[in-house]
């Protein structure tokens, strides 16, 4: 089922960059919002052309909710196994905070960090940039099917307005549908108010019901 969660507060196109240095290594962290795998992947492809001398570009992201049913995946890049892409996803995974694409952009220093040195840096790298990462609410939405009478539009509509819903689309025969959006968290009460208001002479077919 659809679910509230917290995504990035950035336009398409849009990112955040924090650098850290450890050990003369540089790690610069980028972050995204991202809906799916190929959009995470064309964001890592931008970074390998913005710094084609890098040592890494090493991936992580979450397209969609972070909790249940969603993509999720990881990219080393040439980093030993389990110590770049894992450690950053579980930052992202932790923080619960859906839509999110993370890449890393290394410059060796010269010092070598070894595997435990590597999964701090990564994900010590992409702990900061999150910190500084604004978010907003991504509200779940439900849609439906109202069929009222005429004399019923206008209070109906008004209902709507009070449950942060709109109407979408509207059809008139020997009724008025009402093609409607609202917060998924609002549509039961809602329904309740729409018989109350027409005297249980209402009906309301929501989409996967």
């Amino acid at each position: 089922m659809s679910q509230d969660y917290a995504v990035p507060a950035l336009a398409v196109g849009d990112f955040i960059e924090v650098e850290t240095e450890i050990k003369r290594s540089r790690f610069i962290c980028f972050l995204a919002r991202v809906t799916s795998r190929n959009e995470a992947l064309l964001f890592q492809s931008s970074l390998r052309q913005r710094f084609p001398d890098a040592t890494h570009h090493c991936l992580a992201f979450i397209a969609g909710p972070p909790e249940g049913n969603t993509v999720v995946g990881f990219d080393d890049d040439g980093e030993p196994g389990g110590t770049a892409g894992k450690p950053m996803l579980n930052v992202l995974q932790h923080k619960g905070i859906g839509e999110l694409c993370a890449v890393v952009v290394r410059y060796f220093g010269g010092v070598k960090l070894g595997a435990g040195g590597l999964v701090r840096a990564y994900g010590a790298s992409v702990q900061a940039a999150v910190d500084a990462l604004p978010v907003e609410q991504r509200v779940a939405m439900k849609t439906g099917i109202v069929a009222i009478d005429y004399a019923s539009e206008q209070s109906v509509r008004h209902l709507l307005e009070g449950y942060s819903g709109e109407v979408t689309g509207h059809h008139y025969s020997e009724v008025v549908e009402l093609h409607i959006s609202l917060p998924l968290a609002e549509h039961q009460s809602f329904g309740l108010r729409v018989l109350e208001v027409c005297k249980g002479q209402a009906k309301i077919h929501w989409s996967d019901e």
